[in-house]
């Protein structure tokens, strides 16, 4: 019960309401969307370059990229692309990975739009619904020519419903919106920080090897005997 009504006839006398809701649920939806996504790709920058760097160094570039690619994170997916370009100078190398984090962005910002726009449109069709509420109000009084107070703090207090119910989705809608934006920019910045650390990595193993994965030499085979003369001399 609100204001004394059903919550069906509340929202079923007013479309501004029905598209609240309609609201709501989407903004639900898309927290939701967005907590489980984060919970599954977010990362240890520390941690995970730590063991990906013992990996290479002890096991080599096939186990490290074996390592890389059974964690299904953004940070070891920078680490399996670093390794399939490791062949690239520094340069370029660092231009691919930097186009695999800003891709991955993308991936963290998905969504993110629709959540902010939920979260102020909200705001604005509760004033909406208040506004149009409050003309509907006065209207009906000066037709019927009665009303006193009473009624009118009725209509009042069933116009500004909507605000309050815009509210209650806009304010926990924004705060989610903020901190999941929050949470992309760092995820990315520290992507964008372990990448010097990979090539740098690479650069040494290079230095070390010759190569970072170096081909096994092969020892070349002795040329054929040259065939024999079965002709008969005389």
């Amino acid at each position: 019960m609100i204001l004394g009504q059903p919550l069906v006839d509340v929202f079923k006398g007013s479309i501004v309401m029905i598209i609240l809701l309609l609201c709501s649920i989407i903004a639900l939806a898309l927290i939701i969307e967005r907590f489980l996504y984060f919970a599954r790709h977010s990362f240890d920058t520390r941690v995970g370059f730590l063991k990906f760097s013992q990996v290479l160094r002890n096991q080599g570039t096939g186990a490290a990229l074996a390592y890389a690619n059974q964690k299904k994170n953004p940070l070891f997916g920078l680490f399996a692309v670093a390794i399939q370009n490791q062949h690239l100078d520094a340069d370029n190398l660092y231009d691919v990975l930097s186009s695999y984090v800003i891709e991955e962005k993308l991936k963290f910002d998905r969504y993110l739009g629709g959540m902010g726009t939920l979260a102020n449109a909200a705001t604005l069709l509760g004033l909406l619904g208040t506004v149009t509420g409050l003309i509907r109000a006065f209207h009906n009084i000066s037709i019927t020519g009665s009303g006193g107070p009473a009624v009118i703090s009725a209509g009042i207090a069933e116009a500004l419903l909507t605000t309050a119910f815009g509210l209650f989705i806009g304010i926990p809608t924004l705060f989610f919106y903020n901190y999941y934006t929050k949470k992309s920019n760092e995820l990315a910045m520290s992507l964008e920080g372990v990448c010097d650390k990979v090539i740098v990595l690479l650069e040494t193993m290079k230095k070390k090897t010759g190569n970072v994965n170096p081909e096994p030499v092969a020892t070349p085979k002795p040329p054929p005997p040259p065939p024999e003369d079965t002709t008969w001399k005389f």
